[in-house]
Protein backbone atom coordinates (compact mmCIF):
# COMPACT_ATOMS: atom_id res chain seq x y z
CA UNK A 1 0.00 0.00 0.00
CA UNK A 2 1.35 3.35 -0.63
CA UNK A 3 0.49 6.40 1.47
CA UNK A 4 -2.82 8.01 0.78
CA UNK A 5 -1.45 11.44 -1.59
CA UNK A 6 -4.67 13.35 -0.72
CA UNK A 7 -3.26 13.50 2.79
CA UNK A 8 0.54 14.22 2.06
CA UNK A 9 -0.15 17.91 1.61
CA UNK A 10 -1.15 18.45 5.22
CA UNK A 11 1.82 15.80 6.34
CA UNK A 12 4.06 17.72 4.28
CA UNK A 13 3.06 21.25 5.80
CA UNK A 14 3.38 19.87 9.37
CA UNK A 15 6.58 18.70 8.84
CA UNK A 16 7.70 22.34 7.64
CA UNK A 17 6.16 24.30 10.27
CA UNK A 18 6.61 22.45 12.90
CA UNK A 19 2.98 21.89 14.23
CA UNK A 20 -0.80 21.08 12.95
CA UNK A 21 -2.03 24.59 13.88
CA UNK A 22 0.69 26.43 12.05
CA UNK A 23 0.66 23.68 8.89
CA UNK A 24 -3.78 24.86 8.92
CA UNK A 25 -2.51 28.27 8.74
CA UNK A 26 -0.80 27.53 5.79
CA UNK A 27 -3.58 25.15 4.22
CA UNK A 28 -6.30 27.45 5.31
CA UNK A 29 -7.77 24.41 6.71
CA UNK A 30 -8.94 23.76 10.71
CA UNK A 31 -6.28 22.58 12.90
CA UNK A 32 -9.18 19.32 13.44
CA UNK A 33 -8.99 18.75 9.48
CA UNK A 34 -5.27 18.44 9.40
CA UNK A 35 -5.23 16.64 12.45
CA UNK A 36 -7.59 13.70 10.60
CA UNK A 37 -5.53 13.61 7.59
CA UNK A 38 -2.40 12.68 10.02
CA UNK A 39 -4.53 10.08 12.04
CA UNK A 40 -5.52 8.11 8.97
CA UNK A 41 -2.30 8.90 6.83
CA UNK A 42 -0.76 6.96 10.13
CA UNK A 43 -3.81 4.49 9.81
CA UNK A 44 -3.15 3.17 6.21
CA UNK A 45 0.66 2.96 6.40
CA UNK A 46 0.85 1.74 9.78
CA UNK A 47 3.62 3.72 11.20
CA UNK A 48 3.45 6.59 13.58
CA UNK A 49 4.85 9.65 12.16
CA UNK A 50 5.19 12.31 14.46
CA UNK A 51 5.99 12.47 18.76
CA UNK A 52 3.46 14.66 19.89
CA UNK A 53 4.85 16.94 22.73
CA UNK A 54 4.23 20.43 24.07
CA UNK A 55 6.83 21.78 22.21
CA UNK A 56 5.38 20.69 18.74
CA UNK A 57 5.03 17.84 16.26
CA UNK A 58 9.04 15.61 16.02
CA UNK A 59 9.46 13.65 13.29
CA UNK A 60 9.41 9.78 14.12
CA UNK A 61 12.15 7.40 11.73
CA UNK A 62 9.45 6.37 9.76
CA UNK A 63 8.08 10.30 9.66
CA UNK A 64 11.85 11.26 8.41
CA UNK A 65 11.90 8.67 5.67
CA UNK A 66 8.22 9.21 4.44
CA UNK A 67 9.03 13.41 5.06
CA UNK A 68 12.05 12.78 2.48
CA UNK A 69 10.04 10.89 0.20
CA UNK A 70 7.30 13.02 -0.14
CA UNK A 71 9.52 15.95 -0.33
CA UNK A 72 11.60 14.61 -3.31
CA UNK A 73 7.70 14.05 -5.07
CA UNK A 74 6.61 17.48 -4.70
CA UNK A 75 9.55 18.50 -6.11
CA UNK A 76 8.95 16.41 -9.17
CA UNK A 77 5.62 17.51 -9.35
CA UNK A 78 6.69 20.81 -9.20
CA UNK A 79 8.69 20.31 -12.11
CA UNK A 80 5.81 19.12 -13.94
CA UNK A 81 4.00 22.52 -13.11
CA UNK A 82 6.90 24.41 -14.96
CA UNK A 83 7.73 22.32 -17.82
CA UNK A 84 3.57 22.75 -18.59
CA UNK A 85 4.17 26.68 -17.54
CA UNK A 86 6.66 26.77 -20.27
CA UNK A 87 4.78 24.77 -22.74
CA UNK A 88 2.29 27.02 -22.31
CA UNK A 89 3.67 30.33 -21.66
CA UNK A 90 0.59 31.96 -23.43
CA UNK A 91 -1.62 30.11 -22.12
CA UNK A 92 -3.62 30.84 -18.58
CA UNK A 93 -2.45 27.47 -16.22
CA UNK A 94 -3.53 26.60 -13.11
CA UNK A 95 -0.48 26.50 -10.86
CA UNK A 96 -2.49 25.22 -8.01
CA UNK A 97 -4.34 22.62 -9.59
CA UNK A 98 -4.65 19.62 -6.52
CA UNK A 99 -2.54 17.17 -8.70
CA UNK A 100 0.50 19.34 -8.21
CA UNK A 101 0.52 18.62 -4.47
CA UNK A 102 -0.85 15.27 -5.04
CA UNK A 103 -4.02 16.28 -3.34
CA UNK A 104 -6.14 13.94 -5.14
CA UNK A 105 -7.87 10.40 -4.22
CA UNK A 106 -5.64 7.36 -5.79
CA UNK A 107 -8.42 6.53 -7.55
CA UNK A 108 -8.02 9.83 -9.43
CA UNK A 109 -4.80 9.10 -9.90
CA UNK A 110 -5.48 5.36 -11.19
CA UNK A 111 -8.00 6.02 -13.52
CA UNK A 112 -5.20 8.48 -15.05
CA UNK A 113 -2.62 5.58 -15.08
CA UNK A 114 -4.87 3.15 -16.68
CA UNK A 115 -5.53 5.91 -19.04
CA UNK A 116 -3.15 6.43 -20.41
CA UNK A 117 -1.81 2.68 -20.35
CA UNK A 118 -4.66 1.69 -22.30
CA UNK A 119 -5.35 4.95 -24.01
CA UNK A 120 -9.28 3.94 -24.02
CA UNK A 121 -11.73 5.00 -21.24
CA UNK A 122 -13.67 1.68 -21.20
CA UNK A 123 -10.79 -0.72 -21.10
CA UNK A 124 -9.64 1.52 -18.27
CA UNK A 125 -13.21 1.38 -16.76
CA UNK A 126 -13.51 -2.40 -16.90
CA UNK A 127 -9.12 -2.44 -15.43
CA UNK A 128 -10.68 -0.62 -12.27
CA UNK A 129 -14.14 -1.70 -12.00
CA UNK A 130 -15.61 1.52 -12.62
CA UNK A 131 -17.89 2.51 -14.51
CA UNK A 132 -16.85 4.65 -18.10
CA UNK A 133 -19.04 7.99 -17.18
CA UNK A 134 -16.77 7.67 -14.19
CA UNK A 135 -13.37 7.99 -15.53
CA UNK A 136 -14.66 10.21 -18.52
CA UNK A 137 -15.66 13.00 -15.73
CA UNK A 138 -12.26 12.08 -13.69
CA UNK A 139 -10.11 12.81 -16.80
CA UNK A 140 -12.06 15.95 -17.75
CA UNK A 141 -11.88 17.51 -13.98
CA UNK A 142 -8.01 16.83 -14.23
CA UNK A 143 -7.93 18.29 -17.28
CA UNK A 144 -10.42 21.59 -16.11
CA UNK A 145 -8.40 22.16 -13.38
CA UNK A 146 -5.06 22.50 -14.69
CA UNK A 147 -6.38 24.35 -17.68
CA UNK A 148 -4.48 22.17 -20.55
CA UNK A 149 -5.75 19.72 -22.45
CA UNK A 150 -3.72 15.96 -21.61
CA UNK A 151 -5.70 13.93 -24.37
CA UNK A 152 -6.78 14.14 -28.15
CA UNK A 153 -8.98 11.94 -29.76
CA UNK A 154 -7.74 10.99 -33.54
CA UNK A 155 -9.37 8.70 -35.85
CA UNK A 156 -11.28 6.79 -32.88
CA UNK A 157 -8.36 6.22 -30.63
CA UNK A 158 -7.00 8.09 -27.59
CA UNK A 159 -3.58 9.80 -28.07
CA UNK A 160 -1.47 12.02 -24.76
CA UNK A 161 -0.82 15.70 -26.02
CA UNK A 162 2.40 16.85 -25.40
CA UNK A 163 1.33 18.00 -21.80
CA UNK A 164 -0.11 14.78 -21.16
CA UNK A 165 2.92 13.11 -21.77
CA UNK A 166 4.81 15.58 -19.42
CA UNK A 167 2.05 15.01 -16.96
CA UNK A 168 2.09 11.29 -16.51
CA UNK A 169 6.24 11.02 -16.37
CA UNK A 170 6.59 13.02 -13.57
CA UNK A 171 3.67 11.97 -11.99
CA UNK A 172 5.10 8.79 -12.04
CA UNK A 173 8.31 9.51 -10.81
CA UNK A 174 6.76 11.21 -8.07
CA UNK A 175 4.52 8.04 -6.87
CA UNK A 176 7.59 5.61 -7.45
CA UNK A 177 8.86 8.01 -4.37
CA UNK A 178 5.80 7.22 -2.37
CA UNK A 179 6.43 3.31 -2.87
CA UNK A 180 10.13 3.65 -2.17
CA UNK A 181 8.90 5.11 1.11
CA UNK A 182 7.25 1.95 2.01
CA UNK A 183 10.13 0.23 1.27
CA UNK A 184 12.33 2.10 3.41
CA UNK A 185 10.07 1.59 6.23
CA UNK A 186 9.62 -1.82 5.60
CA UNK A 187 13.13 -2.20 5.80
CA UNK A 188 13.23 -0.59 9.05
CA UNK A 189 11.44 -2.98 10.84
CA UNK A 190 13.55 -5.90 8.67
CA UNK A 191 11.15 -6.62 6.29
CA UNK A 192 12.14 -7.22 2.50
CA UNK A 193 9.47 -7.14 0.92
CA UNK A 194 7.77 -5.67 -2.57
CA UNK A 195 8.43 -6.29 -6.04
CA UNK A 196 11.39 -5.20 -8.66
CA UNK A 197 11.05 -4.71 -12.43
CA UNK A 198 14.38 -5.34 -13.90
CA UNK A 199 14.76 -4.36 -17.75
CA UNK A 200 16.80 -6.48 -19.98
CA UNK A 201 18.23 -5.55 -22.56
CA UNK A 202 17.96 -8.24 -25.51
CA UNK A 203 21.60 -9.97 -25.50
CA UNK A 204 23.20 -8.05 -22.89
CA UNK A 205 22.38 -9.57 -19.39
CA UNK A 206 21.60 -13.17 -20.31
CA UNK A 207 24.66 -14.32 -18.40
CA UNK A 208 24.51 -12.39 -15.47
CA UNK A 209 20.81 -11.66 -14.72
CA UNK A 210 19.26 -15.53 -14.06
CA UNK A 211 22.02 -16.40 -11.59
CA UNK A 212 21.66 -12.97 -10.00
CA UNK A 213 17.96 -13.22 -9.44
CA UNK A 214 18.31 -16.60 -8.17
CA UNK A 215 21.21 -16.07 -5.65
CA UNK A 216 18.45 -13.03 -4.46
CA UNK A 217 15.25 -15.09 -4.38
CA UNK A 218 17.42 -17.57 -2.10
CA UNK A 219 18.00 -15.02 0.58
CA UNK A 220 15.08 -13.00 0.31
CA UNK A 221 12.12 -15.89 -0.93
CA UNK A 222 9.76 -13.36 -0.31
CA UNK A 223 10.38 -10.77 -3.00
CA UNK A 224 8.86 -10.79 -6.57
CA UNK A 225 10.92 -10.02 -9.43
CA UNK A 226 9.69 -9.72 -13.02
CA UNK A 227 11.78 -8.59 -16.06
CA UNK A 228 10.49 -6.55 -19.20
CA UNK A 229 12.61 -6.58 -22.80
CA UNK A 230 12.81 -3.93 -24.90
CA UNK A 231 15.01 -1.50 -26.70
CA UNK A 232 17.63 0.70 -25.33
CA UNK A 233 15.43 3.62 -25.39
CA UNK A 234 12.20 2.22 -24.44
CA UNK A 235 14.00 0.13 -21.05
CA UNK A 236 16.07 3.60 -20.36
CA UNK A 237 12.43 5.70 -20.92
CA UNK A 238 10.88 2.93 -18.48
CA UNK A 239 14.06 3.53 -16.07
CA UNK A 240 13.32 7.08 -16.32
CA UNK A 241 9.56 7.12 -15.08
CA UNK A 242 9.68 4.70 -12.63
CA UNK A 243 8.06 1.63 -14.32
CA UNK A 244 11.34 -0.30 -13.69
CA UNK A 245 14.45 0.14 -11.47
CA UNK A 246 17.27 -1.07 -13.21
CA UNK A 247 18.35 -2.26 -16.17
CA UNK A 248 21.15 -4.47 -17.13
CA UNK A 249 22.78 -5.47 -20.72
CA UNK A 250 25.07 -3.95 -23.12
CA UNK A 251 25.80 0.06 -22.51
CA UNK A 252 24.84 3.10 -24.61
CA UNK A 253 25.58 6.80 -23.68
CA UNK A 254 23.09 8.84 -21.66
CA UNK A 255 23.13 11.93 -23.74
CA UNK A 256 19.17 12.58 -23.07
CA UNK A 257 18.57 10.91 -19.72
CA UNK A 258 20.09 13.39 -16.19
CA UNK A 259 19.16 11.44 -13.53
CA UNK A 260 20.23 8.27 -14.92
CA UNK A 261 23.85 6.50 -14.19
CA UNK A 262 25.95 3.61 -15.35
CA UNK A 263 27.91 1.08 -14.23
CA UNK A 264 30.42 -0.85 -16.33
CA UNK A 265 30.55 -4.45 -15.01
CA UNK A 266 32.67 -5.63 -18.12
CA UNK A 267 33.65 -6.28 -21.31
CA UNK A 268 32.33 -8.95 -23.70
CA UNK A 269 34.09 -9.49 -27.68
CA UNK A 270 31.21 -9.69 -30.12
CA UNK A 271 32.25 -12.63 -31.84
CA UNK A 272 30.96 -14.43 -35.14
CA UNK A 273 29.29 -17.93 -34.72
CA UNK A 274 27.98 -21.30 -36.49
CA UNK A 275 26.97 -24.48 -35.69
CA UNK A 276 29.88 -27.10 -35.76
CA UNK A 277 29.25 -28.57 -39.20
CA UNK A 278 28.81 -25.41 -41.06
CA UNK A 279 30.61 -25.10 -44.76
CA UNK A 280 32.83 -22.38 -43.27
CA UNK A 281 33.56 -24.11 -40.11
CA UNK A 282 35.08 -26.73 -41.93
CA UNK A 283 37.66 -23.85 -44.10
CA UNK A 284 40.79 -22.92 -42.66
CA UNK A 285 41.56 -18.99 -42.26
CA UNK A 286 38.22 -18.33 -42.45
CA UNK A 287 38.28 -14.05 -42.96
CA UNK A 288 35.59 -11.81 -42.14
CA UNK A 289 35.20 -11.18 -46.25
CA UNK A 290 34.38 -15.23 -46.21
CA UNK A 291 32.08 -14.56 -43.35
CA UNK A 292 29.80 -11.65 -44.62
CA UNK A 293 29.06 -13.70 -47.75
CA UNK A 294 27.01 -16.07 -45.62
CA UNK A 295 23.02 -15.72 -44.85
CA UNK A 296 23.36 -14.00 -41.51
CA UNK A 297 20.91 -13.62 -38.57
CA UNK A 298 20.87 -10.62 -36.02
CA UNK A 299 19.05 -8.36 -34.38
CA UNK A 300 16.89 -5.89 -35.97
CA UNK A 301 18.82 -2.45 -37.09
CA UNK A 302 20.03 0.21 -34.30
CA UNK A 303 20.32 -2.49 -31.92
CA UNK A 304 23.61 -2.17 -29.44
CA UNK A 305 24.96 -5.56 -31.54
CA UNK A 306 24.09 -5.04 -34.75
CA UNK A 307 25.56 -1.32 -34.86
CA UNK A 308 28.94 -2.89 -32.85
CA UNK A 309 29.42 -5.30 -35.84
CA UNK A 310 28.45 -3.35 -38.68
CA UNK A 311 30.60 -0.12 -37.63
CA UNK A 312 33.58 -2.64 -37.12
CA UNK A 313 33.05 -4.13 -40.23
CA UNK A 314 33.25 -0.64 -42.43
CA UNK A 315 35.94 0.60 -40.20
CA UNK A 316 37.83 -2.78 -41.26
CA UNK A 317 36.52 -1.83 -44.93
CA UNK A 318 34.29 -5.20 -45.03
CA UNK A 319 30.96 -4.89 -46.57
CA UNK A 320 28.22 -5.58 -44.22
CA UNK A 321 26.59 -8.95 -44.42
CA UNK A 322 23.08 -10.07 -46.22
CA UNK A 323 20.53 -10.19 -43.16
CA UNK A 324 18.16 -13.05 -43.67
CA UNK A 325 16.44 -13.08 -40.36
CA UNK A 326 16.16 -10.72 -37.76
CA UNK A 327 15.46 -11.62 -34.82
CA UNK A 328 16.46 -10.51 -30.74
CA UNK A 329 15.11 -13.55 -29.31
CA UNK A 330 17.78 -15.38 -27.92
CA UNK A 331 15.98 -19.05 -28.28
CA UNK A 332 15.31 -18.98 -32.38
CA UNK A 333 19.06 -17.52 -33.25
CA UNK A 334 19.85 -20.34 -31.69
CA UNK A 335 17.82 -22.59 -32.94
CA UNK A 336 18.75 -21.23 -36.64
CA UNK A 337 22.18 -21.24 -36.18
CA UNK A 338 21.62 -25.17 -34.99
CA UNK A 339 19.43 -25.81 -37.86
CA UNK A 340 20.41 -24.23 -41.01
CA UNK A 341 23.52 -22.42 -42.62
CA UNK A 342 22.84 -18.86 -41.34
CA UNK A 343 25.51 -17.93 -39.28
CA UNK A 344 25.20 -14.73 -36.54
CA UNK A 345 27.13 -12.65 -33.99
CA UNK A 346 27.02 -11.46 -30.22
CA UNK A 347 28.63 -11.33 -26.95
CA UNK A 348 30.48 -14.22 -26.67
CA UNK A 349 28.80 -15.05 -22.93
CA UNK A 350 25.70 -15.23 -24.93
CA UNK A 351 26.97 -18.16 -26.87
CA UNK A 352 29.11 -19.63 -23.84
CA UNK A 353 27.08 -23.32 -22.87
CA UNK A 354 27.22 -23.86 -26.97
CA UNK A 355 30.61 -22.78 -27.13
CA UNK A 356 31.95 -25.38 -24.34
CA UNK A 357 29.45 -28.19 -25.84
CA UNK A 358 31.17 -27.50 -29.14
CA UNK A 359 27.54 -27.37 -31.07
CA UNK A 360 28.62 -24.29 -32.01
CA UNK A 361 31.63 -22.64 -32.99
CA UNK A 362 33.99 -19.47 -33.54
CA UNK A 363 34.86 -18.26 -36.94
CA UNK A 364 37.07 -16.02 -37.98
CA UNK A 365 38.79 -15.26 -34.82
CA UNK A 366 41.33 -14.10 -35.76
CA UNK A 367 39.56 -10.79 -36.80
CA UNK A 368 38.78 -9.47 -33.62
CA UNK A 369 35.20 -7.17 -34.00
CA UNK A 370 34.38 -5.04 -31.12
CA UNK A 371 33.87 -5.38 -27.92
CA UNK A 372 30.51 -4.28 -25.51
CA UNK A 373 30.51 -3.20 -22.58
CA UNK A 374 28.00 -4.53 -20.00
CA UNK A 375 26.55 -3.09 -16.37
CA UNK A 376 23.91 -1.63 -15.05
CA UNK A 377 21.25 1.45 -15.68
CA UNK A 378 19.58 2.92 -12.65
CA UNK A 379 18.70 5.90 -11.12
CA UNK A 380 20.89 8.22 -8.59
CA UNK A 381 21.12 6.58 -5.23
CA UNK A 382 18.47 8.73 -3.85
CA UNK A 383 15.98 7.79 -6.20
CA UNK A 384 16.83 3.86 -6.03
CA UNK A 385 15.07 1.35 -4.38
CA UNK A 386 16.60 -0.31 -1.59
CA UNK A 387 15.10 -3.33 -3.15
CA UNK A 388 16.89 -3.16 -6.59
CA UNK A 389 19.79 -2.22 -4.77
CA UNK A 390 20.13 -6.10 -3.36
CA UNK A 391 19.43 -7.20 -6.58
CA UNK A 392 22.58 -5.29 -7.95
CA UNK A 393 25.05 -6.59 -5.38
CA UNK A 394 23.92 -9.79 -6.61
CA UNK A 395 24.64 -8.81 -10.50
CA UNK A 396 28.03 -7.58 -9.49
CA UNK A 397 28.88 -11.08 -7.43
CA UNK A 398 28.41 -12.70 -10.60
CA UNK A 399 29.73 -10.19 -13.45
CA UNK A 400 33.07 -10.91 -11.17
CA UNK A 401 33.24 -14.51 -11.00
CA UNK A 402 32.41 -14.37 -15.27
CA UNK A 403 34.35 -11.47 -16.18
Amino acid sequence: MLPAPKHLRAFHAICKEGSMKRAGDVLRRSRSSVSHAIDELESEIGFSLFERNAHGMLLTEFGNILYRRVDFAFQEMAVARRSLEMLHANRMLSPNAPIFSLAVSQQRINIFLAFAQLRHMSAAARELGVSQPAVSMALRDLEQSIGVPLYEQVAGTFRFTRSGDILLNHLKRALVQLRLARVEMNRVKGQFEGSIAVGALPFGGASILPPAISRLLASYPQLKISTHEGSFDTLVAGLWCGDLDLVVGALQPLEQHAGLVSERLFDDPIVVVARADHPLAQQRNVTLEDVVKAGWVLPAAGTPTREALFSALQQKGVNCPRVSVESSDVSTIRGLLLESDLISAGARRLFHHDLQSGALVRLADDYPIAQRSIGILTRTQAHSSPLAQLLMDEIRFIARSVS
